[in-house]
Formats: structure tokens, sequence, C-alpha cells
């Protein structure tokens, strides 16, 4: 028993961690002795921990959707009567980076991966997907688009087949017929420039250390797009750059709790308007997102402004409006990507269970790549040395709260 446990079923960790969650919240309403004096959080603040807490029930709650679909809702409901949900960015829970470069680093780890003098990791790039998303969905970028990415060039006149393959190549396989992200990010709203890569995209890293669109100022601390192009990813210029690494961790952010109560209302039809859930995720981002970023951005003439955020966010809701719930439901989706950025769990986990975006690019190299993958491996470790655990046969295998049918998504 000590050497092999017997595995626990993912249902009744799901359900000792809403118990855990519920006596933390009773214990901060208890009179304490001494507050501590190290919370790198919320600063000893029992109300904001308390909205954290509850938060984390709402996700919970939200996750098992499909599987308790009337336990999720009374729960969903029950929190949102309790008025104690972070829902408005000043309770974000996130952790804050510091921009000492040694002794010891204690920049955002990203920021790190972009800018430490040696140019980008080899391994650091920007999904192509995910960049179009902002630039080019609607009518005008999104006024986040300049706060999440640098890009380091203003067009691909210097890119050849060394520097990227597929920029040479006048055919695209047939699987992409619909799609026009194939190898590099469209110009249609003025962001020429954006270079990453596509998913599955199995080429070796070529010498495009110049070219590849870093992440800007938001959350990581690097530098705000004024249309410069002149940052240095290598050199020892690179590691005082932007915000120098003083960057945040996103945890349970603002933007992202009303995204889920949009989902749980259009979905479940829990309490409240789910188009206004939308419009209050949205709004909560780009606020939260310029107000990080306006220290460099004011003055450049191409910060976001009130206006520029508004014209956005009619757009969004124009589409939700003229869309069924499909077109709703990926909606929503897609905000939740971009809110949740460098937040990729929550990408994944709506993705896994709501199966939006629908509109994802398809693989890069081969029409058919394999099966999603719906859970993850056990560690090899366990596999090997506990005789309870059966390694899976395929990462196929949903969680027990997805209860979505075999290859919904692909």
């Amino acid at each position: 028993g000590i050497f092999n446990p017997i595995v626990d079923t993912g249902a009744s960790i799901y359900a000792a961690a809403n118990q855990l969650l519920i006596e933390a919240i009773n214990n901060l309403n208890a009179d304490e002795i001494t507050l501590p004096t190290n919370d790198l959080f919320y600063g000893g603040n029992e109300a904001q921990w308390r909205k954290a807490a509850n938060s984390m029930r709402l996700k919970l709650a939200i996750q098992t959707r499909l599987v308790n679909p009337a336990e999720s809702a009374a729960t969903i409901n029950s929190l949102i009567a309790g008025g104690q949900l972070i829902l408005d960015s000043a309770d974000d829970l996130q952790f804050q980076w510091g921009i000492n470069n040694a002794a010891p680093d204690s920049r955002h780890p990203y920021f790190d991966a972009n800018y430490d003098g040696q140019g980008p990791g080899s391994d650091f790039y920007t999904s192509n997907y995910f960049m179009d998303l902002l630039a080019n969905q609607y009518d005008q970028a999104d006024p986040r688009t300049r706060y999440y990415f640098y890009r380091q060039q203003s067009d691909y006149s210097g890119a050849d087949v060394v520097t990227k393959e597929c920029v040479t190549e006048v055919s695209i396989p047939a699987w992409w017929d619909d799609f026009d992200l194939y190898c590099t990010v469209p110009n249609l709203n003025g962001f020429n420039g954006l270079w990453g890569r596509n998913h599955l995209d199995d080429d070796g890293i070529p010498p495009d250390d110049a070219f590849r669109t870093l992440h800007g100022i938001y959350p990581i601390g690097g530098p705000f797009d004024d249309n410069s192009f002149n940052t240095a990813v290598s050199g020892s210029t690179a590691p005082s750059v932007g915000l120098a690494g003083g960057g945040i961790s996103p945890i349970l952010l603002a933007s992202n709790m009303n995204l889920m109560l949009a989902e749980a209302a259009l979905t479940m039809s829990t309490s409240g308007d789910a188009r206004i859930y939308l419009e209050n995720g949205v709004r909560e981002s780009m606020n939260k997102v310029t107000a990080f970023g306006a220290a460099l951005a004011v003055g450049t003439g191409f910060e976001a402004t009130g206006a520029s955020i508004d014209a956005h966010v009619i757009d969004i809701l124009a589409a939700y409006d003229a869309g069924n719930d499909t077109d709703k439901l990926r909606i929503i989706a897609e905000q939740v990507f971009i809110a949740s950025w460098c937040n990729g769990m929550e990408a994944y986990n709506t993705y896994r269970r709501t199966g939006q975006p629908d509109n994802v690019t398809p693989a890069f190299v081969v029409e058919n790549p394999g099966t999603f993958v719906r859970s993850m491996w056990y560690p090899q470790v366990a596999a090997d040395n506990n005789i309870n655990i059966t390694q899976k046969t395929n990462p196929d295998t949903p969680v027990f709260w997805d209860t979505n049918p075999e290859g919904f998504v692909d």
C-alpha cells in the first residue's frame, strides 16, 4: 500500500478538492491570531483569498458540467448569488515576477527565453493561428495585439528557403483549402511581419532568429510593439528591453471568470446573460492588458484607446448576435484563448470541454496526424514501479469529466 498505492478516481479527486476549498473559505472567515507576513499574491487580504477560493470552485463546476450538469448548475448559481467571485481585475490571482537577471534570476521565464541576449530559444515560437486570431479576426486588429507580440521585422523580404522552407512553396496541401494561414500570417489589418509556426510543423529550427515574432510587454514584461522593429534580441542590451522581465504569471483572472460564466449561461442556462458576461470578460482582459503596458505604450501613437476597445467589442458582439449557439460558443472560446495568453491550461481545458474553437488550422505536414491528446500519459516511473498503474495505450483517453464522443476534436 505504501509502494503501490491504488489510483484514486478523477471524480473523487475533484470532490476532495471542492471540499478543501469549502473548508478553506470557512477558515478564512474565522478569527485569526496573526496574518501571514509573506503572502506574495494578495498581501494578506482575506476578502480576495475568499474570492479566489470561490472562483476555484467555479472552475471545478464548469469543468464537470458535462458529467454533472444539475450539480454543476446549482453550484454555479449559488456562487453567482454569493457575489464572491473574481469578476474585477483588481482581484486577479497572479504572480508578479522581478527584474533581477542573476543571483537570483527573478524575471518571467518566458522573458528569459525571448530576451536572454542569445536570441530566442530554439523551440520558442508563437502559433500562427493564435496571432491571426488577434490580428485578422475582425475588421480591425484586436487592441491587445501590440501588447502580446513584438515583431522584429516589418516584412518577409529577406526570407528564403533556408529561413523557412515553406515560404518558397507555391502549392498548399489540399487539406488546407479553406484556410489562409499556411506557413505565414496574412497581412489583412496592417500587421505585416508576424512570423511564427503552424501546428505540427516538424521541420528543423532554421536560422530565423531575426524574423520570429516574440512575446511582448504583456504578460512577460517585454517590449511594446510600436512599429520600431529595432529591439535587438541578441547582445548585452536584450535583457533590459521593455519592462526587463517584470511580468506576471496569470492564474485566475476576472476575464476568464466572466467568460466561464458566459459559457455556463449559454450551455446550461445558469444565472445571468451570456452576452453580458462575454462583453465583461473581453473588456476586463483588454483593460488589464492595456493598463499593464501603459508605461511603454502611451505616447507612441500605437497604444490602445477607449475608442479602439469599444469598436472591437462592438465587432465581437455583432458576430455573437448574428450566430447560432455553435457560433456563440466558438466566439466565447476564442476570447478564452486570447484572454488566457501565457496560461495554456485554460485554453486546453476549454477546448477539451467544448471542442471550440472549431476553426483551428489543420496539421501542417500530414492530413491525419492521429488522435487529439485528451489526457496525459502517466509518469513512466510511476507506471514502471506501481503494480496498480497501467500505462495508457494512447493519450486519447478522456478524463472523467470529458464525456464528448470519440473524435469530437481532431
